[in-house]
């Protein structure tokens, strides 16, 4: 049974997989890590998913699509009006989902491969329903949803043996979550969590400007 773990973030995203011994990360064309979670359309309708996007984005911003995952779970629609475009908060993630499961080899995207998305820990359960039914969008089958700051602490605890609480702040682009979490014999329980929605490294760039 192989996995793939996919980080679908506010600002960038990211895809590993884990053969149950070792972990691998999947980088984008560009080389990078990480894929910005951004979609560009021009005026000729050619699509962009990820750094392409980001970097268009920044100079004709009515073509493109940002931000996107602090709408899921809502019905506000994301506009580009520069190409008369409306999408859901789903189809956009959906994109980015699709653009990540392509960076993996074929041996990996098989039948036998079950995958795991991470979600902030201050989620609901209709942000939570937003990002499955993206995930079914990007025709990805058999996926699980896991909260941030428990997949941090079992990276942890992968690395140490002794049971203990953790206290876990996720900086994000997009988000501030802080979450305590308990690990006892490898299992993870999440005994607290709160965080500021929009205070993330976005809202850090729009004050200092």
């Amino acid at each position: 049974m192989k996995y793939v773990g996919i980080d679908l973030g506010t600002t960038n995203s990211a895809i590993c997989s884990y053969d149950g011994e070792s972990i691998r990360l999947y980088k984008s064309p560009e080389q990078y890590d990480v894929t910005p979670s951004a979609i560009f359309i021009d005026k000729r309708g050619n699509k962009y998913v990820g750094s392409r996007a980001y970097n268009n984005a920044a100079r004709n911003p009515d073509n493109a699509a940002t931000l996107f995952k602090r709408l899921m779970g809502t019905s506000t629609p994301v506009k580009l009006p520069a190409v008369d475009l409306t999408m859901t908060p789903e189809e956009c993630s959906a994109e980015i989902l699709r653009v990540l499961f392509g960076y993996l080899p074929e041996e990996v995207r098989g039948d036998e491969t079950g995958t795991v998305i991470t979600v902030p820990a201050a989620f609901n359960q209709m942000q939570k329903d937003s990002t499955m039914a993206a995930a079914d969008a990007a025709g990805i089958g058999r996926v699980a949803l896991m909260q941030e700051p428990v997949a941090a602490v079992m990276s942890v605890m992968r690395q140490r043996k002794n049971d203990g609480v953790f206290v876990v702040y996720d900086l994000g682009g997009g988000t501030l979550d802080i979450a305590i979490a308990e690990s006892i014999a490898g299992r993870v329980t999440l005994q607290a969590h709160g965080g500021i929605a929009m205070c993330g490294g976005r809202d850090f760039d729009r004050v200092l400007f």
